[in-house]
């Protein structure tokens, strides 16, 4: 096996950074790598220099490229996959709105790396003068063995619910309609080969409706499964066998397990895989039988089981021989199986990609996902456990400034509290830019997986429901008090930073506990939740989506507690309010009413608005602005 390396701008010296901020807050390289059916053209989401989009390249003698399609204005290409050798296809988010109501777009585009045209493909899916679909990325099926269309689902024209399209890559043409919405559709689901075999549905904001394919080709009804009150139960995925899917239950356990399910006999056939303490991620399937050859789970980090003598297994068996980074991640095969992608990692560094040709035998290292960030040293990452004030164990890490190499060596840091967002979403143990940069800049930084947060069970993640700002706050307010306890942090030097939730967070912090905190940092985080149930309203599966936040009425008053926007007066510490201006998840309003709130009551507050900036910081430069703006800010909260 012989090992080929593309190391362009790589830093390879270590030395001091001179723009840190710079440095950490540079989006990754490259992402959402793939290699065309006949392995010899890369495709790869690109960020560099300011520059974004998706690039088509060669790496046979160096990299060449033969297509860059740079994002535009707002349109963020976000995936990208081959059909055939002479055509990507690709997808784009941007903000839009609808009837007076601000939205999150996607549109469905290829490109031909020949020509170099680039073709919409959706501008004739409603009739004239009807518009396009507003989420045209939801793709069921990519159909590897049509080499002109993929199967998508999408609303029908004045419709409520999600249908299967049949789309043309090539050009944009009317798009057949392969599966009619059933049961007030929201999701289909689609084997190996393309067949259709389940759809999830939801009814009246207040049911969630699932039907399976039988053998006899009927659509059973499986509603009980999904009802409030039900273990839990998902579809990940179809064997070849009709009337069969494999699923994940918790009717055994609190954090589930993979079984083959039998739609026939509304009967769970095979127990194939569990684990004792974390909830099962997702699922690898052989890409011509749909066996099951990989299970992902996550303890600190996220690890995958692979079940029997697969080619995923024997590949990152083999190239662990001839590498030595920590950590491998099968990442997919091309349509062909000629070769692999996969991503490789040392301990807490910036991981890169890999591309394995199986013809040849021959490695492909791509750069680093950050160039910048070779040979700079960065901060050990510990996983450590404490208990919140009503017993429940709290898991969390602790990431320290480069200089120390144990945790007990640290004593009296200034630290960053630093939640994570979603609420239902998890930290893993792993390269985190934001971390990094703080940790860097000379600051401990504790990263909770507070109560809601997923991973952990059922039980767990449904302790978060209904508790913003309360037992979910308690759990953040507790990890505060730990670090002091063990001596870590410097009481009176702790600072409180987040996004999104972490940014909602953030600022509950300053509203709650204005003796703990000595600044707080919010970006693009809420700041009203009764706005948030309200404005999600007028979205499709918006008050369902919100269920664990409160009811807007029967609520009221403890959404109004905890809205940090309704307790500016409680706030007695600075606080520091970033936002993107085109944010669709959790509007810029957000962070308007809570600089205006805390301007009345004379608060010290900064407000930086992100020019085009959504949610994810992925905007031109505003990231390493966002950076920029917090470092100067914490500088006075040491």
């Amino acid at each position: 096996m012989s090992v080929i390396s593309l190391l362009a701008g790589a830093a390879l010296a270590a030395a001091p950074l001179e723009d840190p901020a710079a440095a950490f807050g540079a989006r990754p390289l490259l992402s959402d790598l793939d290699v065309s059916p006949n392995g010899k053209i890369y495709s790869a989401l690109i960020r560099s220099g300011g520059e974004s989009g998706v690039g088509v390249f060669t790496v046979d003698d160096g990299l060449k490229f033969l297509r860059f399609v740079r994002d535009d204005g707002n349109r963020k290409i976000e995936q990208a996959f081959w059909k055939r050798d002479d055509l990507l296809v690709f997808s784009a988010r941007l903000p839009g709105e609808r009837y007076g109501t601000e939205t999150v777009e996607t549109r469905l585009l290829s490109t031909n790396i020949e020509t170099g045209k680039i073709e919409t493909l959706f501008d004739r899916a409603y009739p004239k003068g009807g518009g396009v679909p507003q989420i045209q990325s939801n793709v069921v099926s990519i159909l590897k063995n049509d080499p002109e269309h993929i199967y998508v689902q999408y609303t029908p024209y004045r419709s409520n619910h999600n249908g299967v399209f049949k789309v043309n890559i090539d050009k944009s043409r009317r798009h057949p309609m392969v599966q009619a919405p059933k049961d007030r559709s929201i999701h289909w689901m689609a084997d190996a080969k393309g067949n259709i075999r389940a759809t999830l549905g939801l009814a009246n904001e207040r049911e969630l409706r699932l039907r399976i394919e039988t053998s006899e080709g009927k659509w059973g009804n499986f509603a009980h499964r999904v009802a409030d009150g039900s273990p839990e139960f998902s579809v990940v995925g179809f064997p070849e066998e009709p009337g069969k899917a494999y699923v994940v239950s918790g009717h055994e356990s609190d954090v589930g397990g993979l079984y083959l399910f039998d739609a026939d006999t509304d009967r769970f056939a095979e127990k194939i895989f569990s684990h004792p303490t974390s909830e099962i991620y997702g699922i690898r399937q052989d890409p011509i039988s749909g066996e099951v050859i990989g299970v992902y789970y996550a303890e600190d980090s996220a690890e995958v089981e692979w079940l029997g003598d697969s080619l995923p297994l024997k590949t990152v068996e083999a190239i662990e021989k001839v590498t030595d980074y920590d950590h491998l991640s099968f990442q997919r095969l091309n349509l062909t199986g000629s070769s692999a992608v996969l991503f490789a990692s040392n301990g807490m560094r910036p991981g890169r990609y890999l591309v394995f040709d199986y013809a040849t035998s021959k490695l492909m290292e791509m750069p680093s996902q950050y160039p910048s960030l070779e040979g700079v040293e960065l901060g050990r990452v510990f996983p450590v456990t404490y208990g919140a004030r009503d017993g429940l164990s709290i898991p969390a890490f602790v990431t320290l400034p480069p200089s120390f190499s144990e945790l007990g060596q640290a004593q009296n840091l200034p630290f960053i509290v630093l939640p994570h967002g979603g609420p239902t979403a998890r930290d893993f143990m792993g390269f985190d830019w934001l971390a990094q940069f703080l940790a860097h800049r000379g600051y401990g930084v504790l990263q909770m997986n507070f109560r809601g947060s997923s991973g952990y069970g059922a039980e767990f993640k449904q302790a978060g429901s209904r508790q913003w700002g309360q037992a979910m706050q308690d759990d953040i307010t507790d990890g505060a008090a730990w670090l002091v306890e063990q001596g870590l942090a410097a009481p009176g030097k702790m600072s409180i930073l987040g996004a999104s939730y972490g940014g909602y967070a953030a600022l509950m912090g300053a509203v709650k506990t204005p003796d703990l905190f000595r600044c707080a940092v919010s970006i693009n985080g809420v700041s009203d939740l009764p706005k948030v149930l309200s404005d999600e309203r007028d979205f499709r599966g918006g008050k369902y989506g919100t269920r664990h936040i409160g009811r807007l009425w029967k609520d009221r008053k403890m959404l109004a507690e905890n809205s940090p926007a309704r307790r500016a007066e409680d706030v007695q510490v600075p606080i520091l309010l970033i936002a993107g201006e085109d944010d669709r998840v959790v509007p810029i309003g957000h962070s308007e009413r809570m600089n205006k709130a805390l301007e009345r009551e004379g608060k010290d507050v900064r407000f930086v608005e992100l020019e085009e900036g959504s949610h994810y910081l992925d905007v031109g430069e505003n990231r390493i602005r966002a950076l920029r703006e917090i470092d100067s800010f914490l500088e006075g909260c040491r």
